[in-house]
């Protein structure tokens, strides 16, 4: 395929995506940018490469995809630009959207007299619910003026719960096979701005009573199995958000301190925390805050979920 052949196909995308003026087109997130256009391009439907030899292993868990095993980690050749937009397939008000496809930039460092019919860049995700990593491969879409290409990744799926991890990696037609990892802990997007299966507040298990006393009493969540090494904190407040105070994470048992209770299947856990904060509140609202992704050098992602409880 020709450079040519490359760019003409990205340009059809970006005009798509630049007239789209349809009632009812869909919500894009470029990051913290929005856009809309009327549908998704059905060529850009993730496609997996040809993958013979190469093992797959499963990504969570701290097991290597195949591209970690068989390329090099380096982000002067393959880098996550941090931007990502999504698209919904089928989506009407009564059921919502079908499939989920969040398209991820990267960007990648191109080579004199490559191979261009071996030049594949793409993504190694894994999802909830999933027990294998999935392979998308991207499109070019343009050079910028420092000589590095931008291309855009395709991830696609029918059950889009909570948020995917991935590893961005490019196969540069000259033999070499890279990889932007996030220094190994991976990039993680929520499929959808509003969705409580990242985070989410076990009920069942909550037993925390707010009254004139104070608030006294355990506060359950569902927290998704992104990695070992999460970091998880309780924010709350007791007159509207005027001030906050911060609950850590801790041991089990302990008072005012978030703690690992059991595991719910391979994606999912349970925290809690015991409360017990005496005195006479206006109210009582808290937040969950998971960071995943942590040490120097690393792109955090962080995810919240909100609520709060009603006095007795």
């Amino acid at each position: 395929m020709s450079d040519h052949t490359r760019r003409t196909f990205s340009e059809s995308i970006e005009a798509a995506l630049a007239s789209a003026t349809a009632p009812t087109a869909r919500t894009f997130a470029f990051g913290s940018l929005i856009a809309t256009v009327a549908g998704l391009i059905p060529s850009c439907d993730p496609a997996s490469p040809p993958m013979d030899s190469i093992e797959q292993g499963v990504i969570a868990y701290s097991q290597s995809d195949w591209v970690q095993l068989s390329g090099r980690r380096d982000t002067s050749q393959v880098q996550y630009y941090k931007e990502f937009w999504r698209d919904g397939s089928a989506c009407n008000s009564r059921f919502g959207c079908r499939s989920m496809t969040v398209f991820i930039k990267l960007r990648v460092k191109p080579v004199a007299g490559a191979d261009l019919s071996k030049k594949k860049v793409g993504v190694v995700f894994r999802e909830a619910g999933r027990t294998d990593p999935v392979t998308a491969v991207g499109n070019y879409f343009t050079t910028h003026g420092d000589g590095y290409e931008e291309w855009h990744i395709p991830v696609k799926s029918d059950s889009f719960r909570g948020t995917f991890l991935f590893t961005g990696w490019y196969e540069n037609g000259a033999g070499g096979t890279f990889f932007d990892d996030n220094g190994g802990q991976r990039y993680a997007i929520q499929w959808r701005d509003s969705d409580w299966q990242t985070l989410a507040q076990d009920y069942a298990s909550t037993t925390a009573r707010f009254d004139s006393t104070g608030v006294k009493g355990t506060l359950a969540f569902v927290v998704q199995d992104l990695d070992y090494d999460k970091v998880l904190k309780l924010v709350y407040s007791t007159d509207g958000w005027v001030t906050t105070k911060e609950l850590p994470m801790g041991s089990p048992g302990t008072a005012n301190q978030l703690s690992w209770k059991s595991d719910i299947d391979q994606d999912f856990e349970r925290w809690e925390v015991n409360l017990d904060l005496p005195g006479s509140f206006s109210s009582f609202q808290f937040k969950l805050i998971y960071r995943h992704g942590t040490g120097g050098g690393i792109t955090p992602a962080e995810f919240s979920f909100g609520s709060g409880l009603t006095k007795m």
